[in-house]
């Protein structure tokens, strides 16, 4: 288990992933993924045991509440870094709250702190990037954590009718190291 100031993440277990099918599969969080179909049971199930528990080049976790005063966490989102490559130290992350009474309360922007303090001081990766669609206000969060622009790729995805364009953010381990002597 891997502690924030808000939230925890921890392994992705069995008996959560129809909870986390159930949010990628809500059109209100679809809209941000790239996966443009429903994720049947099957392939749910599939991505559990073929990335979650057998994947060097994904790590995913459950985010949770911390430990209310009956020592119980609830599961509110997903995170990971993903399609690392080991010898250029790189990752993408990937997050959403899914519960939608943890939105905007910083749980997210606690979650994602505390994956790329995992990723630059556990993993040593030295670049965490993400590709995010112009029509996610998380963005702006993600500049405010510390991702800088790297690119805009013009209409590359069809959601909802309309072509967006995919932003490219990114934070260096250097980046990292000089927010942190900030704290």
């Amino acid at each position: 288990m891997i502690v924030g100031k808000k939230i925890e993440l921890a392994k992705v277990e069995r008996q959560s992933i129809e909870q986390l099918r159930e949010w990628r599969n809500n059109p209100e969080l679809r809209k941000y993924f790239r996966e443009h179909r429903e994720i049947n049971k099957e392939n749910q199930r599939k991505w559990y045991e073929d990335v979650v528990l057998n994947s060097s080049t994904s790590y995913n976790f459950e985010i949770k509440t911390q430990e209310d005063s009956t020592n119980k966490t609830k599961l509110i989102g997903h995170c990971g870094l993903h399609y690392i490559n080991w010898v250029s130290k790189t990752g993408e992350f990937g997050i959403y709250i899914g519960d939608i009474n943890y939105r905007k309360g910083g749980f997210g922007s606690d979650a994602l702190r505390t994956l790329i303090r995992y990723g630059f001081e556990q993993l040593n990766l030295n670049r965490i990037w993400c590709e995010a669609y112009s029509n996610n206000e998380a963005i702006e969060i993600y500049r405010h954590i510390g991702f800088k622009d790297e690119g805009v790729l013009r209409q590359t995805v069809f959601k909802n009718g309309e072509y967006l364009d995919s932003y490219v953010l990114g934070m260096l381990k250097s980046d990292y190291d000089k927010l942190k002597e900030l704290e």
